[in-house]
């Protein structure tokens, strides 16, 4: 057993740094965002709390993924989105990893319209990193703010910046910088005839300077949508499909990366 566990660890680090410092493994999108190639900023308020401001019913919602058909690195997400008059607010928690090594992610988030045309929103949220590597665990503060902007009925665009400011907290001597990293993001999406949706993204972050994503989903018939999408750097293609029923959404969605194989997770929502 004990063996196994410094196999299972050594792999575990492996693919920490060859993966998890360019990627947010805490800021995972929903799966419906993550078929359309994971551009996030136009999509889901995870990624851009202005939208909250847009959003028409209350939601209940949880995600499952699993990258590369390996346990310990599966990401388990849910929340809530509150919508009144006077303030939307949304809840989130995220888990990534497993007993010996896990990232935890805590977040609040609000969304307001200023104007007829734009909204603007801010979360504060605490990501943690607790391994048996280290004696002690630690953590970073930081906040977002989103801002969207609508020039015709059926076009959104939006901007965010993730993670700015952002304080360690917990040991100062843990290299924790990958779990709550500095990024701008800049999106649209653009809904045809209400049968076809377009999307896209650019993200400039400390990893990447230049990260696209883009998406088309489409709606054969009611209730049923077929996603496809692509996401740079590395290149990554994906695809998923949604169903709709009483108001519950399940979603199914995959991504193929041409080193490490194929990624896959479900997603349910309920809104009310």
């Amino acid at each position: 057993m004990k063996t196994k566990r410094i196999i299972t660890m050594l792999f575990f680090g492996w693919f920490v740094y060859l993966t998890a410092t360019a990627t947010d493994n805490l800021r995972l999108p929903d799966l419906r965002t993550l078929s359309l190639g994971g551009g996030g900023v136009t999509e889901t308020p995870l990624f851009n709390p202005a939208l909250l401001a847009l959003q028409k019913r209350n939601k209940l919602y949880a995600n499952y993924y699993n990258r590369y058909s390996v346990s310990e690195l599966a990401t388990v997400s849910g929340g809530f989105y509150c919508l009144n008059d006077i303030l939307p607010a949304g809840f989130e928690i995220t888990s990534f990893g497993y007993d010996e090594y896990r990232e935890s992610l805590f977040r609040l988030s609000t969304g307001k319209r200023i104007a007829h045309k734009w909204s603007l929103g801010i979360a504060l949220q605490y990501a943690l990193l607790q391994s048996a590597l280290f004696e002690e665990s630690s953590g970073r503060v930081s906040a977002d703010v989103g801002i969207t902007y609508r020039p015709v009925e059926n076009v959104l665009t939006g901007l965010s910046i993730l993670h700015f400011p952002s304080v360690k907290t917990g040991d100062k001597n843990i290299d924790n910088k990958h779990i709550a990293s500095y990024s701008v993001q800049l999106g649209f999406n653009w809904d045809i005839m209400n049968m076809a949706l377009i999307t896209g993204s650019l993200e400039n972050s400390e990893e990447n300077v230049i990260t696209g994503s883009f998406g088309m989903e489409y709606i054969p018939f009611d209730d049923f949508k077929i996603r496809t999408g692509i996401r740079t750097a590395p290149l990554r293609p994906s695809l998923g499909v949604g169903y709709c029923i009483a108001g519950i959404d399940a979603d199914v969605g995959m991504m193929y990366h041409s080193i490490l194989g194929v990624s896959m997770g479900v997603g349910l929502s309920f809104s009310f």
